[in-house]
Parts: C-alpha cells; sequence; structure tokens
C-alpha cells in the first residue's frame, strides 16, 4: 500500500522480489519487511512472483 503499491506490483519486472511478505511467514520464518527487497534477476523474480512462492521454495530448500 502508499508508497510501496507501485513497488510491489512491478519489481519483478527488474528482477527484484520482495523478500519476505505477510503470506509466507510461516515459510520463512521471518515477520513480514514491507522494505526489504532482494535482487534475483528477472527470470527468477518473474518465476517467484507468477508461482507466489518464497525464494527458499525457488532454490529447492523447502517444500512447496
Amino acid at each position: 500500500t502508499g508508497d510501496y503499491a507501485w513497488i510491489d506490483e512491478n519489481c519483478d519486472h527488474y528482477g527484484y522480489i520482495l523478500r519476505y511478505t505477510e503470506a509466507k511467514t510461516e515459510e520463512t520464518k521471518i515477520q513480514a519487511e514491507a522494505w526489504h527487497y532482494r535482487y534475483v534477476g528477472k527470470d527468477a523474480a518473474q518465476e517467484i512472483f507468477n508461482r507466489d512462492i518464497t525464494l527458499e521454495e525457488y532454490l529447492g530448500k523447502t517444500e512447496h
């Protein structure tokens, strides 16, 4: 929401993901951090976004 709305909706187009989301707290074991973006490259970011998975899931470090 607010200042982050555009970034949240478009960051994957530039190779970034929102690292810790509210919806994935159980998987990451980290509280949501609305400001924590990580560069992973365009292809990885778009796959992570489209599949709605965490970086750990993308890297195969947890069950899907």
